[in-house]
């Protein structure tokens, strides 16, 4: 009797271990998942789902083309809104739950560098392409965080480069009241009182993230009577700002400049036309510029009927980086690939790309050109482009290893 019941335990186990080869086998390769955790809900909502769309469009690219290592990618998506505790969640859970090699996205800073320290604590490789304080990869940066956009200090270089060329010289401010809004600012006079520019601030004007009334701001900035205007406002914050300024006639009193980040859904033709933007990835310049552009624009209007934002253009290339690490590191491993990533080359939306090893920052241009509206376009575009390079505007490689040493130092005392 036992070695009946023996001998059908060994039938019945050999049939199920036959049973689950046949389903793995019909199953197909196991996918190699990827996390997106962005802000889906709040400020800056309409960025991210732009710059979503364009990571679904490169994994489709990336598995229409037999995927990576004979493995399909798959995209799975988090909202952590404006929160950081959930954005830094949502890591701890994608890596747990679902096994994910990489996460990209971001948001405001504050969820940025809760998400890195996430990432760090787990070693998988976060590349952001919405948020861009420069601190999530100077001074807390660490081998698995990578920046797909100019960072603060790159963009406020650029813009006092810019606002050289200009006749101003009396400005007013106005942007958010968190780090993000005062790293700008700072590194934008750091930058004038060391050319010994001659500048004079009239106002300066701070209010908190999902501000709705503007009105004391803008009678404070037309009573400041400023030359030019630098708006640092985002998000659904910027539409709100813009929609009531230009009730008061304050775009007809001053010149302004900022961050005017172009909306997709714009019918009502919201931005003033002659202001300057400054912009992280102008799809119409950079189309006209490379043909690789030209291809994933005509592709991403013809999918999703809309226009990508600068903040898209950087998304895409870091899907493009990610799956470039991959290929050369022969694995999607995610030691394997941040290890990749240091010093990589790619060719992105944005032309011929790098990634420095010592802050995983992208050698990102920065972008400024008037706003005008064509006809061709159901949204506002920038002309008259003046791009600035990386190599004026980042850090030089010593600074950054002297600003980590020193952070790192405040962190252990």
């Amino acid at each position: 009797m036992k070695l009946h019941m023996i001998v059908w335990k060994t039938i019945i186990a050999g049939f199920i271990a036959v049973l689950l080869m046949c389903q793995a086998s019909t199953a197909g390769p196991v996918p190699i998942k990827i996390g997106f955790i962005g802000d889906f809900s709040e400020v800056s909502k309409a960025y991210t789902e732009n710059a979503f769309m364009a990571a679904r469009m490169a994994v489709s690219d990336f598995n229409a083309e037999g995927g990576l290592w004979g493995r399909p990618v798959e995209l799975i998506r988090r909202d952590g809104g404006n929160d950081p505790d959930r954005h830094y969640r949502h890591v701890i859970d994608l890596v747990r739950d679902e096994k994910i090699v990489a996460v990209f996205g971001g948001a405001s800073s504050l969820c940025l560098l809760k998400a890195s320290s996430a990432c760090k604590a787990q070693q998988i490789p976060y590349l952001i392409s919405i948020g861009n304080s420069q601190s999530v990869v100077v001074e807390n940066g660490h081998p698995f965080v990578f920046m797909f956009e100019p960072n603060t200090r790159m963009e406020s270089v650029g813009f006092s480069i810019f606002a050289t060329l200009m006749p101003w010289q009396r400005y007013a401010w106005i942007g958010p009241d968190y780090v993000w809004g005062h790293d700008i600012f700072g590194f934008f006079k750091e930058h004038f009182e060391n050319i010994g520019a001659p500048v004079e601030w009239a106002a300066e004007v701070w209010h908190p993230l999902g501000t709705k009334d503007f009105t004391k701001n803008i009678k404070h900035l037309i009573d400041a009577r400023p030359d030019a205007l630098i708006v640092a406002t985002w998000g659904e914050d910027l539409r709100r700002f813009i929609r009531q300024a230009k009730t008061s006639g304050l775009f007809d009193k001053m010149a302004a400049f900022g961050w005017f980040s172009l909306i997709s859904e714009d019918a009502e033709h919201m931005l003033p036309e002659g202001i300057w933007n400054v912009s992280r990835g102008p799809f119409n310049y950079l189309a006209d510029k490379h043909p690789q552009t030209k291809r994933f624009v005509r592709e991403f209007v013809r999918q999703y009927n809309t226009y990508p934002l600068g903040f898209t253009i950087c998304c895409y290339d870091s899907l493009l980086a990610w799956r470039q690490a991959v290929l050369n590191a022969g694995s999607a491993k995610p030691a394997a690939v941040a290890d990749a990533l240091k010093g990589i080359l790619f060719v992105g939306l944005r032309g011929d790309s790098v990634i420095r090893a010592i802050d995983g920052q992208m050698n990102c241009p920065t972008f400024f050109g008037r706003i005008v509206y064509r006809p061709e376009y159901p949204i506002a575009v920038i002309e008259s482009v003046i791009e600035i390079p990386a190599s004026k505007t980042w850090l030089p490689e010593d600074e950054v290893q002297s600003r980590r040493s020193i952070s790192t130092s405040k962190t252990d005392n």
